[in-house]
């Protein structure tokens, strides 16, 4: 039994230093890769941008003294070409950016730029040298920009339905193609007239300008403010990728008051005397008439001429009475303008105005109606039947 497990042991030792022999431990090395990306990504003739370049070390040692060098360019210009890197650790990444200026001279299409990285592996002395390159594509940029907005109506009131042309333009220096306009979303106060918020445009070459038309109903619930509209536009660019601009425009919700201006009351208008007229004044507009102030004109002396009313909100009213002197007024039909100054919800100022009719009528005669009539002869028989009572008996004295 012990000389089997000597035998066991001798052998499995044996095997142990025939690998230990023959099995050398792996070296470390350095394995370095460059990745890159173009800022903006897309760039034309006679542009600038930056490339930004990514250098990662995916070995096992230090990479030492590293030092990137890019070559010359025939259309692309450089902002620097030398960088010192110093050391990048396994695993780890240096990245940098390289301002570059392309000619307005080269050819649309994909271009090389080509360079080399040195660097000294771990603690050796020596150096060695990777080339590498990567590549950017070159196509004209294409801008679009809205121009202008036009509305049908100059002022939009809650429940309108209005048209709307939006001028878009491309002011870059290539073409675009299959261009759509989207106007709003579903948070705006406005719902499509025709079925869809979408437009196609189609192609726009450059420095051209496209007209994208819809209609819209303004929602009855909409508030009187100036409303941040997006106009979506996407499009592609003449290498055919697709790009997505949002842009702004102002939709503005005003209203406008309608004042109805009504007589009350001209019962007390006598000529002669001091009268008393009596209105009223009503909004049935979309809109509140802020600041309102009134002021009457006639040939009348009136009193007050003007009355501040303060804000008058639609489906309100206020009534106003009117002191009038008629001492040398004749009885008949008479007029008087009214003139409303007030501010819109957007603080303008606005002014109406509007005309009032009322009667100055002639002072009636007494009239003594039969009641009072039975009253007085009463009184009458009874005053001379007393007086001749009393005369009787002042006789009969004597």
């Amino acid at each position: 039994m012990k000389n089997k497990s000597m035998m066991l042991f001798v052998s499995t030792f044996f095997v142990l230093s025939f690998v230990c022999m023959f099995t050398k431990p792996a070296s470390a090395y350095v394995s370095l890769s460059v990745s890159s990306q173009l800022v903006p990504s897309t760039i034309g003739p006679g542009d600038s941008g930056n490339l930004i370049l990514t250098i990662s070390n995916g070995g096992t040692s230090y990479a030492r003294r590293v030092e990137l060098n890019i070559k010359s360019h025939s259309f692309v210009s450089f902002g620097q070409k030398k960088y010192e890197l110093q050391t990048i650790a396994p695993s780890s990444s240096a990245q940098i950016s390289v301002p570059i200026t392309v000619s307005s001279s080269i050819p649309e299409g994909t271009t090389s730029i080509f360079f080399s990285i040195t660097y000294a592996e771990g603690d050796a002395t020596g150096t060695n040298t990777v080339e590498t390159s990567t590549s950017i594509s070159v196509s004209r940029r294409s801008l679009v920009q809205v121009e202008n907005v036009s509305w049908s109506e100059e002022i939009i009131e809650p429940g309108d339905i209005i048209d709307v042309d939006i001028d878009i333009k491309n002011v870059g220096s290539g073409s675009v193609k299959d261009m759509t306009v989207i106007l709003g979303n579903e948070s705006q106060p406005f719902v499509s007239a025709s079925g869809d918020i979408e437009v196609y445009v189609g192609d726009l070459p450059s420095r051209q300008t496209s007209t994208a038309s819809f209609s819209i109903i303004v929602s009855k619930n909409a508030n009187t403010v100036a409303y941040r509209v997006p106009v979506t536009i996407k499009y592609y660019d003449e290498a055919g990728t697709s790009h997505t601009d949002v842009k702004y425009v102002g939709l503005k919700i005003s209203g406008k008051p309608e004042f109805v201006v009504t007589l009350e009351d001209d019962s007390k208008m006598f000529t002669g005397s001091a009268g008393e007229l009596t209105l009223s004044m009503a909004n049935r507009g979309t809109a509140s008439a802020n600041y309102l102030t009134v002021t009457f004109d006639s040939n009348l002396e009136i009193t007050p001429k003007e009355y501040y009313m303060g804000n008058l909100d639609p489906d309100d009213y206020e009534t106003i009475t009117l002191e009038v002197k008629l001492a040398k007024v004749p009885a008949g039909k008479r007029s008087m303008n009214i003139e409303m100054r007030y501010k819109d919800p957007y603080n303008q100022e606005m002014t109406e105005s509007a005309s009032l009719e009322f009667t100055v009528y002639s002072i009636p005669p007494i009239q003594i109606s039969p009641t009072t009539q039975v009253i007085v002869v009463v009184v009458l028989i009874i005053v001379i039947y007393w007086k001749r009572t009393f005369f009787i008996k002042l006789f009969k004295k004597k």
